[in-house]
């Protein structure tokens, strides 16, 4: 099966490719949706990708109470199982999944730092890669 991870942000979603054959997670892209349509370009993704099943960081708070974050990305799973009715959509735990992505980021040029579309994408395959080592 392939596995699009998603890294929700209510501008930023960082996207990472993967599949239980290889068990590895590969950042793909991050949709800027002040510039293009979320659902669009995940339609285009999903098709052209032929992905299986979805799995979305939820931003769980430490002492495990709901903050405005884990609510946002909760509208979102909604939405994206309305929008891609029959697709499993998988939650994964993505505490520290940013601070992973800068650390693995940190060493690229002061230009790309500034490009945090960068950290998205790498948060979504620490996310994705996170759920496919517990799951396989």
């Amino acid at each position: 099966m392939k596995y699009l991870g998603i890294d929700f942000g209510e501008r930023r979603v960082g996207l990472s490719i993967g599949d239980s054959e290889f068990r590895f997670a590969f950042p793909k892209e991050t949709i800027d949706q002040n510039k293009v349509s979320l659902w669009d370009t995940l339609q285009k993704i999903v098709e052209f990708e032929k992905v299986d099943a979805f799995v979305v960081g939820m931003p769980y708070h430490p002492s495990g109470r709901d903050d405005g974050k884990s609510k946002e990305v909760a509208v979102f799973v909604e939405a994206l199982k309305q929008n891609f009715k029959g697709f499993p959509v998988y939650i994964q735990d993505e505490s520290y999944s940013s601070v992973q992505a800068l650390e693995k980021t940190s060493h690229l040029s002061r230009k790309k730092k500034k490009d945090k579309g960068i950290v998205d994408r790498a948060a979504a395959s620490i996310i994705l890669q996170n759920w496919l080592d517990e799951n396989f």
